[in-house]
């Protein structure tokens, strides 16, 4: 775990300085309207008891991080793994059967698959020598895309769902990272430094076309696309403070949609496309919390007291 934990450290760092820095924007289309005065606080014990579904979310309430299950009914979360070792990052495939998670229980980081009841563990990369994260899946089920420092920098790499046919699909010196394949299956959006700090991009799926989103003085990251396709959403620092926000897929129409001192991270669509789950806390401590994709109060779902990372809505 130490290389990615190291990794997210300098984006962490990163996060930071940039609060500093962010004071403008760079182009029209990053303009923003703040959201209003009292939304997204993140109050406790919120109705969302009235929503279906359920979130993976690795936590590491139990001393390390483990892959868990909180269904929005506010019934108690279960845990689906249990090892020594740090499981997290989990990704749903669609059917909403299985999920793909990165473990470094082999002694090092690796891209694992297990079904929704704890069944039928496989590991899918064997590296000894490098690490690999965020595994996501593209929509027909057929592949993961996940990111690996196997080539001596961290690039995004694409394999068959069972592991098979590894290919390599950016080769940069800087690091990118933090993918997510477009509903149709067509794209991929990720987050890079390629042009000096964390920047949104897409790409064609074979890795051709890559095209910059966003173009921010301070930090862009971890790109989910909404459903239908028609945004994606991200976390960025702007104007001195966190946001969660969405975009149109060319990079126009940039929108906080929840905004506030913490560091808000992770954003997961739920299937319909109306919610939104994200982390929101510090390196000690961080919440689920859900919002409208429609903008309004953010609710917490879970506050366990300890770190909460990476929520994944179920299909």
């Amino acid at each position: 775990m130490k290389k990615l934990m190291a990794a997210m450290l300098g984006l962490m760092v990163a996060l930071a300085s940039a609060s500093l820095a962010c004071t403008g924007q760079a182009e029209a289309a990053d303009r923003m309207a703040a959201p209003a005065e009292g939304q997204a606080t993140g109050a406790v014990d919120a109705p969302v008891r009235q929503l279906d579904g359920q979130l993976a979310y690795a936590s590491d309430v139990d001393g390390d991080f483990e892959i868990w299950l909180q269904a929005l009914d506010g019934s108690p979360p279960r845990q689906l793994t249990d090892h020594p070792a740090m499981d997290h990052s989990p990704a749903w495939s669609p059917d909403g059967q299985w999920l793909a998670f990165v473990s470094n229980r082999d002694g090092n980081e690796e891209i694992y698959r297990l079904a929704v009841d704890g069944s039928g563990l496989q590991r899918l990369t064997f590296t000894t020598q490098a690490a690999e994260s965020f595994p996501a899946w593209s929509s027909d089920g057929l592949t993961i895309s996940f990111d690996s420092d196997r080539g001596g920098d961290w690039d995004i790499y694409a394999m068959d769902a069972d592991g098979a046919a590894v290919r390599r699909l950016t080769n940069h010196p800087a690091e990118d990272w933090i993918s997510h394949w477009s509903p149709d299956g067509q794209c991929l959006a990720f987050e890079s430094r390629r042009d000096g700090n964390y920047e949104i991009y897409v790409m064609r799926a074979d890795g051709s076309q890559v095209r910059r989103l966003t173009d921010n003085p301070g930090v862009d990251s971890a790109p989910k696309w909404s459903p239908d396709g028609s945004r994606l959403a991200f976390f960025s620092q702007r104007d001195g403070r966190m946001a969660l926000c969405f975009m149109q897929p060319d990079g126009s129409g940039v929108q906080f949609l929840a905004s506030g001192a913490e560091d808000y991270s992770f954003p997961a669509w739920s299937s319909d496309g109306q919610w939104l789950a994200f982390t929101a806390g510090d390196d000690h401590a961080s919440r689920l919390q859900i919002v409208a994709a429609a903008g309004g109060q953010a609710w917490t779902l879970l506050d366990n007291g300890a770190r909460c990372w990476a929520p994944a809505w179920r299909p």
